[in-house]
């Protein structure tokens, strides 16, 4: 074996022995940031906004007609104009880790489990500030989900016209049926809709662009 061999075979032991394994740290968030776009300016007096989180990838909401005429879009604890409170729970509620409501007052968030006869708990996240055809807020996911916050997120933001003694069937949603974000922190997805021209411009959803920081 000559000397050149050896030295050639010593000089990669060494490398080799040396070598280190890199770790690729993985950073969770826990905060989201929400942008919803709309055709027209928000109106949170006419309507309401949802945003339903859960971390059940087949977690279900009321669809928009003539999806669904049955069932409206009203938080957990309200009495509905059409169906039975009961079939909400069983059908929707017992779905949900939580949503996040917007109206007049602002922006709130309120965890589950949602349970027949028992009460929810608002927390105020922020007020609207000056209306346009943007929707943004972010919160804690620690709020919706405590302390054990899914790998993966499953949502879906609707929107829902709200008149005195009608019923609140939502407007529009999100166009995908699996709308999902992993909690590692700089994941982003958007998802777009298509307009709709039959709706009201304030209901008409566009774009919605989740991210985790």
């Amino acid at each position: 074996m000559s000397k050149w061999f050896v030295g050639l075979l010593v000089c990669w032991l060494f490398i080799a022995g040396c070598a280190k394994t890199v770790t690729t740290i993985v950073t969770y968030g826990d905060q989201m940031v929400v942008e919803v776009t709309l055709r027209g300016t928000m109106e949170a007096t006419a309507n309401r906004y949802f945003m339903v989180l859960s971390s059940d990838p087949v977690f279900k909401v009321p669809y928009p007609p003539p999806d669904n005429i049955s069932y409206e879009l009203i938080e957990p604890g309200t009495t509905p104009l059409l169906g039975s409170i009961t079939d909400y729970y069983t059908n929707y509620y017992s779905t949900w880790s939580g949503y996040i409501a917007v109206e007049p007052g602002g922006f709130f968030s309120v965890a589950g489990p949602f349970v027949e006869g028992v009460t929810i708990t608002r927390e105020s996240i922020s007020t609207l500030g000056e209306p346009s055809t943007k929707i943004t807020f972010n919160f804690r996911l620690s709020r919706i989900f405590g302390a054990s916050i899914p790998s993966t997120i499953y949502f879906d933001f609707l929107s829902v016209p709200w008149q005195t003694d009608q019923p609140k069937l939502p407007a529009d949603r999100l166009t995908s049926t699996n709308a999902y974000i992993s909690k590692v922190v700089s994941s982003a997805i958007t998802i777009t809709d298509e307009e709709n021209l039959s709706l009201d411009a304030a209901t008409d959803i566009l774009k919605c662009t989740v991210s985790i920081q």
